[in-house]
Order: structure tokens, then C-alpha cells, then sequence
């Protein structure tokens, strides 16, 4: 018998129908795992601790503030459990398993996300397959965050969500089954208790994209830039944009760079037009997903201070971001 503890940060999966629609529910987590029901039969076999945040959350509610909470409540956890699963609304659920990959590299029990399109007592509902794949995600006991949603296990630091009704909603672009053989990473980066607000600006490039606006002085408080760009990681190459890159350079802004396509690395060295971002000194994300990417440039930004310093964790592989 293991002894799992489950934090219920909130989500679609433990919600009921209220006046005004879907609303969170206490209990019904509960409920359905002690409901006799065949596929959540193998939880009888384990004990189970429960934490319930205090209100229970819609995921479009978390804030990176709730990162570190969930941290704190996972190294606040009793000694004696084997596991933790997270009960997570799937709006956000990508940002926070991937951010916990980061915060949580190297913690010495397995840590699973899961949630559900549909409230575990809907008819058809997705939640009690979920439940059930959390828990053998659970006892396969790999030691770093992972997400149980649908038919697949996934790390938690290369989900995205890819679709608002499907079952299989997250995806893992480019992962491969056998990297799980892999170490997940080598030392991990320390990250203190508390968020540190830090302003990052994210900029998807597209055709006739003005960037005169990108250049008044407002644009140049931001800590670090991350660029979504075209193809393998390219833009064009406008007198204004060089003027912007050159500009971020000189102020110390790092810039980093990933590709809006699904699936590819990216590369700066393959076309001409990507040969400006190297020149001016900007970081590939490599096959980053957007959370990936974003979430670590802001936990970055906001633990330390220099660019130099942010930029070389940036690129230390700690949670298999780097992974494809």
C-alpha cells in the first residue's frame, strides 16, 4: 500500500452546475473515488491525504504567486507518502506543470497534474479515466512532474493544450516514448519561496506587424523579451526590427526566441533570415513549447539578476525541456 496526497487546486473536474453555470464543488473528488466505480477500484488500495485550497480555483485564475504555493504545499507535504497528484483546472494546467518542472527538479517523489474537460459526475465524463491514469502514472514513481490527461503520460515541462473539447486535449510535440529513459536533467537550478514580479513581454511576429510601437519607451521596461517567430526561427529582416533587437541588446534585455510551429527546432544557422537573431545575440528556445519557454524566462527573471546569469540557466537542462 502507498500513501498519496492530493492537492485540489480546483478545475472543471471537481465542479458541479450552479445558477450561473459550472462551479467548484467540495466533496466530489471524494465521491467519485470512493464510489464503487470499476476503473477507481485500484485507489482502495492506497491511502490517500487530501489538501483542499481554500477557495478552489478556476485555472484561469492561477497567477504565478500559485506556482509557489503549490511548491510550498508540496515541500510541506508529510514524510510519508509515496506521491502527490494535483488536481488542476486545463486552462493553465501547462503553465503549471511546467513551471513546477522547473521549481520542483529534483524533488524525490513522483509529482502528477491531471484535470478534465467534463465534471467527474457528468455523464460521459473524462474524469474517472483521468483519475485512473493519474494513479498509474503515480506508480510508475518517476521522480519529476508529469501530466496524466487522456490516453498519455507526459512531462511536464513539453505539454500544451491543443483543443477545448477534446478528451485528449494535451499534447507533447516531438516527444518521443524512449526519451523517458533519459535523465530528466542535470543539477537543478535553486529557486527560493517567494515570486518576484518581473515584466516579460511576448511577441508573435506576422506580416505587416508594426514594430514602431514595440519601440517607445514603455516597451523597454520589460526584464526579458521572448519572440514567437516564424518557421525555424526567423523574421523579417526590416531596418525597424533590426533597430529593435540592437536597441534590447544595448539595454540588457535578453531576447529569446521559439517557433509558432506545433513541431521543429528551432535553428538560426538554416536561412538567412534567422541569421539576425544570432547576430544580435538572442537565445534559441529550441523545441520549447510556448509554456515551456515562458514560464522558465519568468521564473528566471524573477530569481535572479543578470542577464548573463539568466541566459546560462536559461540553457542548463533541468526537466527535460530540452528533450525531443
Amino acid at each position: 500500500m502507498s500513501h498519496f496526497l492530493i492537492i485540489n487546486t480546483g478545475g472543471t473536474i471537481g465542479m458541479t452546475e450552479g445558477p450561473k453555470g459550472l462551479e467548484p464543488k467540495a466533496g466530489e473528488l471524494e465521491a467519485a473515488l470512493n464510489s464503487g466505480h470499476p476503473d477507481l477500484e485500484g485507489w482502495k488500495n492506497h491511502e490517500v491525504s487530501w489538501r483542499h485550497w481554500q477557495p478552489l480555483l478556476d485555472s484561469s485564475e492561477l497567477q504565478p504567486e500559485n506556482w509557489f504555493q503549490l511548491k510550498k504545499n508540496i515541500e510541506e507535504a508529510p514524510e510519508n507518502i509515496d506521491g502527490i497528484l494535483i488536481i488542476h483546472g486545463t486552462d493553465t494546467l501547462a503553465y503549471s506543470a511546467a513551471a513546477l518542472s522547473y521549481l520542483m527538479a529534483g524533488y524525490d517523489k513522483p509529482i502528477v497534474i491531471t484535470g478534465a474537460m467534463l465534471p467527474v459526475s457528468a455523464e460521459g465524463t473524462d474524469g474517472i479515466a483521468n483519475l485512473k491514469l493519474s494513479l498509474e502514472a503515480l506508480l510508475e514513481g518517476r521522480k519529476e512532474v508529469v501530466v496524466a490527461v487522456g490516453s498519455h503520460i507526459l512531462p511536464g515541462s513539453r505539454v500544451t493544450k491543443a483543443s477545448t473539447s477534446a478528451f485528449n486535449a494535451f499534447v507533447s510535440p516531438g516527444w518521443k516514448s524512449e526519451n523517458w529513459q533519459q535523465p530528466a536533467g542535470s543539477a537543478p537550478i535553486e529557486f527560493g519561496s517567494a515570486w518576484h514580479q518581473k515584466s516579460v513581454s511576448v511577441i508573435t511576429l506576422f506580416p505587416g506587424m508594426s514594430i514602431e510601437p514595440l519601440m517607445e519607451q514603455g516597451g523597454w521596461k520589460h526584464r526579458a523579451i521572448l519572440i514567437n517567430a516564424l518557421g525555424n526561427g526567423n523574421a523579417a529582416s526590416t531596418t525597424q526590427f533590426l533597430r529593435y533587437l540592437k536597441t534590447a541588446r544595448e539595454k540588457d534585455i535578453p531576447v529569446f526566441v521559439r517557433s509558432q510551429c506545433m513541431e521543429g527546432e528551432v535553428d538560426f544557422s538554416l536561412y538567412a533570415a534567422g541569421a539576425l537573431f544570432e547576430e544580435s545575440g538572442a537565445v534559441s528556445c529550441g523545441t520549447m513549447t510556448f509554456e515551456s519557454a515562458i514560464t522558465k524566462v519568468q521564473l528566471l527573471c524573477s530569481e535572479l539578476e543578470s542577464t548573463d546569469e539568466i541566459i546560462a540557466a536559461f540553457k542548463h537542462p533541468t526537466a527535460r525541456e530540452w528533450q525531443y
